[in-house]
């Protein structure tokens, strides 16, 4: 039974007073959640749209020595592939290289971002079993609000930049606090809603930071340093909001020592093995589970990873399909991402009062069986109706599949290895994030949207197979 839960059943004896108080703090948790990771993920967002012309600031430069390295590498890379250039006829040669020089540096850095994340997701995980979710958390937020200010100081220097980014990485485990401190204050039937509210705070962000972001860019006028010191300093105020909500509003959820055997100590060391994928996979370091459960855990999250691969790179790619094949302008773009974060905003919105336990794999089946059309739409779409009931398809995929499989993963750990569990989703998220959108572009530009997006979308059905043959629904789990 999770913590809050536990607690406040013995201190109520069981009585509806004590009901009340359970129901009472799961809201209290649900919704301070809600908004500490509301206002993180839109930091977050902010960078998102402005890389172009933040490594186009650095290209401009010219006497930054990493950066120079960095771009040296990149273009040996990008020869040794053989990748055609596809930029637009009426760039210059000068341009063209530029341009393609800054999409795969992009590229580099975003999977740096993500192979961080994989790195510290477990361990965060771990160390929050014992010794609660609050510290590692505020930790998170606190290191997140230093990487923004090394952001803001970085106008001179690749090398501070590059190392906001690396903070930033190590940092980004608040999802994973969050979603275990969700986790402990539901039973069965509340957790699949507080994984949908985590799925809403990232819908919500996801369009409008981006959208914040596109208007910061199309007000930079030069690649002045002022200028991308800016969206930093929002981003940064941002995370301190977010630590000033979690600190005021959201209680403990997670009694300290509860970890399992051996303390903090213990619960990080079983928690390291996991950053061997192959262990990760298996749920090695939590020997409390029954061998049912555990199996099931090995079945949800390779789905997990399998989808996210494949809906990573295909998001990744998005923008470039739209630019290269159907001309959308920045504004455009922003356009579209607001499409698809407030699609994904009200499905979720939707379903947040409407899921019961025992139905996520079902709409998780659902949602995943909806990037078949929606990669073959987006891949043959030659005007914008047909690629727009391709986004619609895809903000379904968006919203709906991670909060349900997260929501059927978290009721088969034990409750003393929640964090850990969810830990361990985010890294194999992580992972994902690194892996798709470096395979994906490559396929793009090697092989061309119609078929790169054509064969993503129809290998949707390699997890959607794994879900429905080898998943069983989760009240099938106590009969």
């Amino acid at each position: 039974m999770p913590a809050v839960t536990r607690s406040m059943t013995a201190e109520s004896t069981g009585t509806a007073d004590g009901a009340a108080a359970s129901a009472a703090t799961r809201k209290s948790v649900f919704t301070a959640v809600f908004f500490t990771l509301l206002l993180d993920l839109l930091g977050f967002t902010l960078i998102l749209p402005l890389f172009p012309s933040i490594l186009d600031h650095f290209a401009a430069m010219g006497d930054d020595q990493l950066f120079n390295e960095f771009k040296r590498t990149s273009q040996r890379f990008r020869i040794s592939l053989g990748i055609p250039d596809l930029q637009p006829a009426a760039l210059s040669g000068q341009q063209q290289e530029r341009s393609w020089d800054s999409v795969l540096l992009g590229g580099l850095l975003g999977s740096l971002f993500s192979v961080l994340q994989f790195i510290s997701a477990p361990l965060a995980g771990g160390l929050s079993d014992a010794i609660g979710r609050l510290p590692v958390l505020t930790l998170s937020l606190v290191g997140t609000a230093a990487a923004y200010t090394l952001w803001a100081l970085s106008s001179a220097s690749f090398a501070v930049f590059l190392a906001s980014r690396v903070l930033a990485g190590l940092a980004r485990c608040s999802v994973t606090v969050c979603t275990a401190a969700v986790s402990d204050a539901s039973d069965a039937d509340h957790r699949g809603r507080g994984m949908l509210w985590i799925g809403l705070a990232f819908s919500l962000a996801f369009s409008t930071g981006p959208a914040l972001g596109a208007f910061l860019a199309q007000s930079l006028r030069s690649n002045s340093a002022g200028n991308f010191a800016y969206p930093a300093v929002l981003a940064l105020v941002l995370a301190a909001a977010a630590l000033l909500v979690a600190r005021l509003k959201l209680p403990e959820t997670c009694r300290r020592g509860s970890g399992g055997r051996g303390g903090g100590a213990a619960a990080v060391s079983r928690a390291a093995v996991l950053l061997n994928p192959a262990r990760l996979f298996a749920f090695d370091a939590m020997p409390t589970a029954g061998q049912f459960e555990r199996g099931q855990m090995r079945h949800i999250a390779l789905v997990y990873f399998l989808f996210l691969t494949l809906f990573s790179g295909l998001e990744f790619t998005l923008p470039f399909l739209a630019h290269l094949r159907l001309g959308f302008s920045r504004g455009q773009q922003g356009v579209m991402f607001l499409c698809i974060g407030v699609t994904s905003a009200l499905l979720q919105g939707g379903l947040v009062r409407r899921i019961r336990a025992g139905s996520e794999l079902k709409l998780a089946s659902l949602a995943i069986a909806a990037l078949c059309p929606a990669g073959l739409l987006l891949g043959n779409a030659t005007g914008q109706s047909v690629f727009y009931i391709g986004v619609l398809l895809f903000s379904m995929c968006s919203a709906c599949p991670v909060p349900a499989l997260t929501a059927m993963l978290s009721q088969l750990a034990p409750p003393e290895s929640q964090g850990q569990a969810l830990g361990v989703l985010r890294s194999l998220g992580s992972l994902a994030r690194a892996v798709g959108p470096l395979f994906a572009s490559l396929a793009f530009w090697l092989y061309g949207p119609t078929l790169s997006y054509s064969i993503g979308g129809l290998a949707a059905i390699l997890p959607l197979a794994q879900l429905m043959i080898w998943v069983q629904p989760l009240r099938m789990k106590s009969e």
